[in-house]
C-alpha cells in the first residue's frame, strides 16, 4: 500500500513538471536567429520582468537596443524595435518562435533560452570591468 501511494506521487510529480516548465515566464537570455528576405542573422533577447512590468534589450551586430512595447500574455511576447520592425512571438518551455513585420518587409525569429554569454548586471547589460 505504501508503494502504490509513493508510485502515485512520484507519477503525478513528473507528470506536472513539463507543464510546469511550458508556463514559465520568459524571463532570461534568448539565442537564436532573425530571417528577413532570405538572410539569416544571429540574434540575441534579453527579457526581465520587474512588478509585472517587462523590459528587454535586443543584439545583433554587436549593437543593443532597448526593446519598446514589451507584453507578456499567456505564452505570447509581442514587442517593437525602431528600424527593425513589429515582433510577434509564442514561447514553450526554452524555445520560441515568431515572425516580424516592417515596412513591407517580413522575416521570422527562432531562440533558445540559455544562460548568458557574458555576466549581465540588474539592467540587463553586459557588466563590464574597468581598471588599470
Amino acid at each position: 500500500m505504501r508503494f502504490e501511494f509513493s508510485f502515485f506521487v512520484l507519477a503525478a510529480a513528473l507528470a506536472a513538471a513539463p507543464a510546469s516548465a511550458q508556463n514559465q515566464p520568459p524571463a532570461g537570455h534568448w539565442y537564436g536567429s532573425l530571417e528577413r528576405d532570405g538572410v539569416r542573422e544571429p540574434i540575441a533577447i534579453n527579457l526581465a520582468e520587474d512588478s509585472g512590468t517587462w523590459r528587454g534589450r535586443f543584439e545583433a551586430d554587436c549593437a543593443s537596443s532597448q526593446l519598446e512595447s514589451l507584453s507578456v500574455t499567456g505564452n505570447r511576447v509581442h514587442f517593437e524595435l525602431p528600424g527593425q520592425g513589429v515582433f510577434d512571438g509564442m514561447f514553450s518551455g526554452d524555445s520560441m518562435t515568431g515572425s516580424v513585420a516592417a515596412s513591407g518587409s517580413k522575416g521570422s525569429f527562432t531562440l533558445t533560452r540559455k544562460e548568458p554569454r557574458e555576466p549581465y548586471d540588474a539592467y540587463g547589460g553586459p557588466i563590464e570591468s574597468e581598471g588599470p
